[in-house]
């Protein structure tokens, strides 16, 4: 299976000299907090935020949101004006994993609106032994087809691409909790 950094589908933008550990800490604080007062989805995939966390108030949002913006630019090459930005995270791990094959989806039902979409790995447990496959797999051309590829998890990286490109994520290999926010946003053309 083809491990990538980026490619033309999927670019990364690194924040390492905006967002700091404690900035993912609080993430998962927060996401944790959510989770445990059932503010989730319990259809799949389980332990999905019901609520858009970009519209939270504390500041480490504002961090992700303006970073995420700010990548969506960059891979688009202009501004351009958006709409509809939603952004939720996602905890999953060993124990309460479910089958990957079921969670192969791409975002966008409504294929006369251009999406992009970005995914933010907060927190990828320590003991994960393979890291080139705990990021997000990709199907660029659909699942039925067999071309794929790994993206390889960034720390303080904004990984974008558009929002019809199928993925699902990557392999669950720790009983600790992995973390990651993922958004969807608009483009107005």
């Amino acid at each position: 299976m083809t491990v990538i950094d980026q490619n033309s589908i999927c670019k990364t933008y690194d924040y390492s000299s905006l967002i700091s550990d404690q900035d993912d800490q609080n993430v998962c604080e927060i996401v944790k907090e959510i989770i445990d007062s059932g503010n989730y989805f319990t259809n799949s995939p389980r332990y999905q935020t019901k609520e858009n966390v970009f519209a939270r108030p504390e500041p480490v949002w504002l961090k992700l949101r303006m970073s995420f913006l700010t990548s969506v630019f960059l891979y688009l090459g202009s501004e351009v004006r958006v709409s509809n930005m939603n952004a939720w995270s996602f905890m999953t791990n060993l124990d309460e994993a479910e089958d990957r094959d079921n969670l192969w989806h791409n975002h966008l039902p409504d294929i006369s609106k251009k999406k992009m979409s970005g995914v933010y790995y907060v927190h990828i447990p320590d003991d994960v032994a393979d890291l080139d496959h705990a990021g997000t797999e990709f199907a660029p051309n659909g699942v039925n087809n067999p071309e794929r590829f790994f993206m390889r998890p960034h720390r303080k990286t904004w990984h974008i691409y558009p929002s019809q490109t199928w993925h699902r994520p990557g392999i669950v290999q720790s009983k600790q909790n992995r973390f990651i926010v993922a958004v969807d946003i608009e483009i107005n053309t």
